[in-house]
Order: C-alpha cells, then sequence, then structure tokens
C-alpha cells in the first residue's frame, strides 16, 4: 500500500488520549484471527508446493544499482494488466505470496505487485483512465473466480480513485462531488474486501487494503487498533501494517505528535535485535523521512535509525531508494559526517521522490561535502581532550583554565536570553596561554556564543589570558553552563 496524503481529511471532532502498547493484545482480538491464519498458513503452505515458475521475470529490476527499479518493476505489472494477462498476475503475486520474497532493500514483491495495479500507469490519470482500469480488473475477477489477488486488487484501486477524486488540497478545498465520490468509492473497497474475507486464499495485502479503508472511513481508533492487531497476528513480518498504523497516528490522523514515534520504538523492542531496529527505520522512512519540517522525525532516536539501516542493509542488501532516504535523514539530523558518507554512496542516483529536485538535492549533498571535514576534525580533537583530561595533570590544568575562563563569562551572563542549556566545547590552548581555537559540534546558544567571540577577540590580541598548558596545542573540553556561573558569580 502507498497511501500517504499531505493533507487533512475531515478529523473526528473528539480524539481520545491514545498510550500505544503493541505488546499487549487482548485474547478477544487474538480470538478473531487465531482459527483463521491457522487455515491461511496451510493454504499458502500448499500453494508453495505447487508452484511454477511464472512467465515474467524480474530479475532486471535490481534496487541495488537501479533507484528506479522498483517504479519501474510497477510500471512493468501494470503492463501485463492492460492485454489481459490474467494467469500471469496470479502467478506472479502466487509465487510472491507463497514465496514470501523481496527486493534487495527488504520490499515485499507482494506489495509492489499490488501497487502496480492500483492505478493506472504511467502518469496522471484521468477520469477514462480509471474506469478502463477498474473495468480491466472486474473482468479478471470473473475471468478467475479463485483469485484472490484479483479483488484485492480493485479494492486497492477504488481506495486509489478515492483520494484521486479527492485531490491533493486541504479539506475546505475539496468539492461536494469531490467528497461523495471518495466516499462511495471507499464503500466500494470495503465492500469487495469482506466479500473476499469469504475466499478459502488468504493474502496479507487483504489487511493493508483494509487499513486502507480504515484511514478513509476516519474509522473509531480501537477498531483501527483491532485490525491491525488481527494483521500482524496473520503476517507478523509485513512491514507495511505497522507503517500504515503509525501513519494513523500522525497528528493529522487519530494521534498526537510524539504516538507514531512511540509505536515504532514500542513494535521494535517488541520484535528486538536487529529485526527490530529494521522495522524502526522502515516505520520511520514511511512517517517521518519528509523533506519538509516534520515535528514528528524529532521524536526518532538517530542512532537507532543508523542501526536500523545497517540492520537493514545486512539483511536483505542495498536499495538506493532507501539510501537516498536514509541521506535525507541524516541531513534532518544535521549528522553531516553520516550524510556525506551515504552521499557519496549515491552518487547520481538520486530519488526524485526523497528529494523532489536535483537542484535540492545536490545543495544537501554540496553541504555535507564541506562541513563533514569540519566535524570529522572537530570529533578527533574531542577525542583528543578526552584523553587530556583523563591525566592527573589534565584534571588540574582544566581545573586552572575554568577559574581564568570566568573573566569571559562574566560579561556573558546577559547573552543568556533565558536560554539555560548547558553548552560543551573544546579549547586549544597555545604555548604560552593563548587561545588558539574554540569550537563545538553543538548548535551555539547566546551565552556560548558571547563566550566564544570573547575568546576570539582574545585571540586577535595576542592575549594569554591562560597559564601555560603540559604541551603546546593543548586541547580541554570545557563545559558553559551559565545558570551555574550564574549562582557562582553570586
Amino acid at each position: 500500500m502507498n497511501y500517504h496524503p499531505c493533507s487533512l481529511i475531515r478529523l473526528q471532532s473528539a480524539l481520545r488520549t491514545f498510550n500505544v502498547t503493541i505488546g499487549v493484545l487482548t485474547a478477544a482480538i487474538l480470538l478473531l484471527v487465531l482459527s483463521q491464519t491457522a487455515s491461511a498458513s496451510a493454504s499458502d503452505a500448499k500453494g508453495q508446493a505447487a508452484s511454477r515458475p511464472c512467465a515474467f521475470s524480474d530479475a532486471e529490476f535490481d534496487p541495488a544499482t537501479n533507484v528506479h527499479a522498483l517504479d519501474d518493476y510497477r510500471d512493468a505489472i501494470a503492463q501485463l494488466l492492460k492485454p489481459e494477462k490474467f494467469a500471469d498476475l496470479d502467478c506472479l503475486a502466487d509465487a510472491a505470496r507463497a514465496g514470501k520474497t523481496r527486493f534487495s532493500g527488504g520490499s515485499w514483491k507482494l506489495d509492489n505487485i499490488y501497487l502496480g495495479l492500483q492505478s493506472p500507469r504511467p502518469g496522471r490519470p484521468t477520469h477514462e483512465d480509471w474506469q478502463q482500469h477498474l473495468e480491466l480488473i472486474e473482468r479478471w475477477t470473473r475471468t478467475n473466480p479463485e483469485s484472490i489477488t484479483a479483488p484485492i486488487a480493485l479494492a486497492d484501486s477504488y481506495i486509489a480513485y478515492a483520494w484521486d477524486a479527492r485531490g491533493d488540497g486541504t479539506a475546505d478545498t475539496v468539492s461536494d462531488s469531490g467528497w461523495k465520490l471518495f466516499a462511495e468509492n471507499m464503500a466500494k473497497a470495503k465492500t469487495i474486501l469482506v466479500d473476499a474475507s469469504a475466499s478459502a486464499k488468504k493474502c496479507p495485502e487483504w489487511y493493508a487494503a483494509m487499513q486502507g479503508v480504515a484511514q478513509g472511513q476516519s474509522w473509531d481508533l480501537d477498531q483501527t487498533t483491532a485490525l491491525f492487531a488481527q494483521a500482524v497476528a496473520f503476517e507478523p513480518a509485513y512491514q507495511y501494517y505497522y507503517r500504515a498504523y503509525a501513519n494513523i497516528l500522525l497528528p493529522q490522523w487519530s494521534g498526537e505528535e510524539g504516538d507514531a514515534a512511540r509505536f515504532s520504538e514500542q513494535s521494535a523492542n517488541r520484535i528486538g535485535g536487529e529485526a527490530g531496529d529494521a522495522l524502526y527505520f522502515l516505520i520511520a522512512d514511511k512517517v517521518a523521512s519528509c523533506g519538509c519540517e516534520n515535528p514528528e522525525f524529532t521524536h526518532f532516536s538517530w542512532p537507532r535509525l543508523q542501526s536500523g539501516f545497517a540492520a537493514l542493509e545486512k539483511q536483505y542488501g542495498v536499495s538506493l531508494a532507501l539510501l537516498n532516504s536514509f541521506a535525507l535523514m541524516a541531513t534532518n539530523s544535521q549528522d553531516w559526517v553520516v550524510a556525506d558518507a551515504a552521499f557519496k554512496r549515491i552518487g547520481d542516483n538520486w530519488s526524485k521522490t526523497t528529494w523532489s529536485t536535483e537542484a535540492w538535492y545536490k545543495q544537501k549533498r554540496d553541504s555535507a561535502a564541506q562541513v563533514a571535514p569540519i566535524l570529522i576534525r572537530i570529533r578527533a580533537t574531542r577525542k583528543e581532550a578526552l584523553a587530556n583530561m583523563q591525566t592527573p595533570e589534565g584534571q588540574a590544568y582544566m581545573k586552572a583554565v575554568e577559574q581564568k575562563l570566568a573573566a569571559f563569562e562574566q560579561p556573558c551572563l546577559q547573552d543568556s536570553n533565558g536560554d539555560q542549556t548547558k553548552y560543551e566545547m573544546e579549547l586549544s590552548v597555545g604555548e604560552k596561554g593563548n587561545a588558539e581555537l574554540a569550537q563545538s559540534e553543538q548548535h551555539q546558544n547566546p551565552f556560548a556564543n558571547c563566550v566564544m567571540q570573547s575568546l576570539y577577540l582574545s585571540f586577535l590580541k595576542k592575549e594569554t589570558p591562560f597559564p601555560p598548558p603540559p604541551h603546546a596545542s593543548y586541547w580541554l573540553l570545557l563545559e558553559l553552563d551559565r545558570s551555574t556561573f550564574a549562582a557562582f558569580a553570586k
């Protein structure tokens, strides 16, 4: 599923306080799916044993070497629908479903098959395109009534058509006819899925499609949570359930800021290990990796996102599309060293989905290339400063410097503007006690900025405010705490 509208739909008037606890599922919810899961597993096992090679090959679609590979694959799937190659489509979907096969990077082939079928491709479809597309899939359902793929693809298409009819604007810009068509198509999708649930064949995408209905129809959060629990019980490894549910927890839907990130953390912790970290990254890729200002991203752990990306590549190989997403996360985290390494791997394989324009991609790439060497130097000197502070002479010298530093801090007390943030900086002291260089990886607050400017003026005046260090260009790690110094100054 790939429904992630940027605009707001009509929200429910009252949203309850929600505390996501994915590790605790009620017995009532589980009872709804136990019998269904058991029969579905048996059905899939039989399908896998009886599977035969399909005429269509996906060997040329490699996300590790082509950033557009998955889009190209979805276009190719769409091209099988137009000449009514329904048997080939059923063969591909049955094989992908039974084998749980994935592309490099971890994207399920089954999900990409449905993405190729959910709307007329390529290009922006007209009303006539939609009608022809829906008629083709309906013909497929009649041609092969035993197909589980066809009705789910039809439901997916009605959901996508609903969003297309609604448009990309805010809710108050949608016409009455747009809302009417939106509601009608969502209702059709739900009816199709309910009817398909009676089939002996089961498919993990059924739940993903129903999650699309739940979002479009603004289901009660309890209903949406129950559906998610059923989905995970059916196929715990299908990451699209988690991504869709986290999306619903965003403030513009049924949650509050931070809910999606907390759900991601709890889900990752429940799974545990590298698999949990990989899921954490994939959820963030859906709900928080955005070129715009996205408050939700600030609630994700950047170290864990890095671990998740590494785990994903370790298990499933490289995906240039996900590498682009990772580079964007690195820039949003202001980790220009990691970003620079990612940009160097990407090269010219930038993703329009991630960066929108080549100009913006190059701007971020060039910024990382300029800033990364500086940060590497800062981190090296920080390491040297920490080593100096581990020695008795280093600790004694730091205390002597801190006493002299008070003369620089005192005039800066009024420049805090109420900011009580502690600030760490590395200071290099020259052979005669002069301030050679002051630097930090932290964003400067007003108090720290004033102190560092004063140190720079001292350097320009060739002053020697500190005692001579143990050796020339001696690095120290100092903490500037406006609140502590203010109390001391009194």
